[in-house]
């Protein structure tokens, strides 16, 4: 959670914007009931001339003083302890588990119900360990591959939609505007700005130009697990970007057509095989200008 706008949120001093950018924290939520059960616990009204009346009738002006300079503190204390403990609770209760891979790096995560997810590079997951029992919800940015337990509700929140499932296998990848889901087992529910489609196993749905596109799946898991990716009829430059992604490059395409399609698959392994793979069938041809750098072009006709 960024520090610098928590403390601007805590202090009254934020913006609508800056308020917009926290609420996109799952953290943020335990600090906002937090706030909201602090301004619940109101210390009792306290009539200072009357008890001090009352106070001098029966014990004298000494124990007067004492009285009043004890009992209001007692309650701030009572208070205070409250606050703490139920703080300490939420922030136990709805602090997430965030776990993130890096270039070239894909790790396998158990959740609390034995669930699986295995999150591809460059990606991130968080989630409530404390409170899954009663939520299975996560977000997701980037691609994961859920092996899901059967059981209540599982929801993957992304920044282009969500997919629900109660018990089944899936792959899901949101990157940018990129969103795509793949159904290996079972079926799975994908809504994405208002419309929900229903994805069986074998099948794959895709957002292209906001709408909803099915095709079908031949494996009974997604290729990156084995260090390949693989196409069916997909737009050239979504292929060119996962290209970006997994060598962790650029690359510049030049005067190709971007209604090409492709279908076929590149390894992980090997930048050269990756890139004859994808230009080859397409009559495209690249040059490698740097470690970082890659060029793709038509290929020039033969006179």
């Amino acid at each position: 959670m960024d520090t610098k706008l928590l403390d601007k949120w805590l202090n009254g001093t934020h913006s609508a914007e800056d308020l917009q950018k926290l609420e996109t924290d799952p953290a943020f939520a335990a600090y906002q009931k937090i706030d909201r059960f602090s301004k619940q616990i109101e210390i009792p009204e306290f009539d200072t001339e009357a008890s001090l009346a009352a106070v001098k009738d029966k014990i004298g002006q000494t124990k007067q003083k004492n009285t009043k300079v004890r009992t209001l503190p007692l309650l701030l204390k009572i208070a205070a302890v409250l606050v703490i403990v139920f703080a300490t609770y939420m922030l136990a209760v709805g602090s997430s588990t965030n776990v993130q891979t890096q270039f070239a790096e894909t790790i396998t995560i158990a959740l609390p119900d034995t669930s699986e997810v295995v999150l591809n590079e460059n990606s991130e997951i968080s989630y409530k360990k404390n409170s899954w029992d009663e939520s299975r919800e996560l977000s997701l940015t980037g691609e994961a591959f859920f092996k899901v337990a059967k059981g209540k509700k599982f929801t993957v929140q992304t920044p282009n939609g969500d997919v629900t499932v109660l018990g089944t296998e899936f792959n899901v990848t949101s990157n940018g505007t990129d969103f795509s889901v793949s159904c290996y087992e079972g079926l799975v529910a994908v809504t994405h700005k208002g419309k929900t489609a229903n994805v069986a196993a074998g099948n794959h749905l895709t957002i292209e130009n906001g709408e909803l596109i099915s095709s079908a799946v031949y494996v009974n898991k997604p290729e990156w697990v084995g260090n390949e990716s693989s196409y069916n009829d997909v737009l050239i430059t979504n292929v060119l970007q996962d290209l970006e992604r997994k060598y962790n490059i650029t690359v510049a395409a030049q005067n190709i057509d971007v209604t090409l399609r492709f279908t076929g698959s590149f390894t992980h392994k090997d930048l050269e095989a990756a890139l004859q793979t994808i230009t080859l069938p397409l009559g495209l041809t690249y040059a490698i200008e740097s470690e970082k750098n890659v060029i793709i072009s038509p290929t020039q006709a033969t006179k």
